[in-house]
């Protein structure tokens, strides 16, 4: 005999773009929401009794109709939003999920003067997540998504175990890449999310351009390190940092030398490094 374990269901990728217009400034703000929802819907999937399900495309029009009736100016308050109107107006839903991927348009800047309704898009993602039951404090964690960054020196790889199949080379001056994926724990929900967000990519980017790297894996704890150091209100941070191997081309037999200036990008195979950096208890 067969029993239902665990359910949750939703809609997903509710693409919407928000225009808040302040005379002539305007403010863009493009989601992409994920919505998960879990409580007693058993029989929906068992007895194919549809009348305790909320429909996903009722799910879908509450994210338009709140971007359009509520104030926010992060993906964080969104979706703190969005999940509570979820629990509380559902008495049956017992738990609230809500993803947002938000695209980072920065304005463009003319004549040394930041357009004020033209935008550029910037590298990576920026993410929120918010996970509120029917008892207790929501989780709020927020992050990055896609941030790409490179350097052609400070890195190095040695002193590393060896076996019979080793046969990389030790190096002390090494191009670095890799593309952040980086999501981080608030304390709380009464957080500046906007202020933490901005410090903590700040940071993410200083520190992989100036840690001297004896490996990806130690950059990743000076990166979490300095992120508990300089936001008091991350609790954790949790990284997934690819090693994108640039490869020294030999030259020689086109006789020329390649003095570190010539090299392969590869995207595969390649090493994953992940990482979380908590405080202390």
């Amino acid at each position: 005999m067969a029993r239902l374990i665990d359910d949750g269901y939703g809609k997903q990728r509710v693409r919407v773009t928000k225009v808040v217009r302040d005379g002539e400034v305007h403010s863009v703000y493009e989601l992409s929401v994920d919505v998960t929802l879990r409580g007693e819907f058993e029989r929906v999937y068992t007895d194919g009794d549809n009348s305790p399900c909320v429909p996903t495309d009722t799910m879908k029009n509450t994210v338009y109709a709140l971007a359009k009736t509520t104030d926010f100016d992060g993906p964080e308050q969104f979706a703190l939003t969005l999940s509570a109107h979820f629990v509380e107006n559902f008495k049956h839903v017992t738990s609230a999920e809500v993803a947002i991927a938000q695209a980072r348009w920065a304005r463009i800047v003319v004549d040394g003067r930041e357009h004020e309704h033209s935008f550029y898009r910037q590298p990576g993602m920026r993410t929120a997540h918010v996970a509120r039951e029917t008892e207790g404090s929501p989780t709020v964690s927020g992050g990055i998504e896609g941030l790409q960054v490179l350097k052609s020196s400070g890195s190095g790889f040695s002193g590393f175990l060896k076996d019979e199949y080793t046969t990389l080379p030790e190096t002390d001056d090494r191009i670095l890449a890799t593309t952040v994926d980086a999501t981080w724990a608030y304390a709380s929900q009464d957080v500046p999310f906007n202020e933490a967000y901005e410090t903590a990519t700040q940071r993410i980017a200083a520190v992989f351009a100036t840690h001297q790297s004896p490996s990806l894996q130690s950059t990743l704890y000076a990166i979490g390190e300095r992120l508990l150091e300089d936001v008091p209100s991350i609790e954790r941070i949790h990284m997934s940092m690819p090693n994108q191997h640039h490869l020294w081309v030999d030259l020689s037999p086109f006789g020329l030398d390649n003095d570190d200036v010539v090299f392969k990008a590869t995207d595969e195979p390649y090493g994953l490094i992940e990482g979380t950096v908590g405080r202390s208890a």
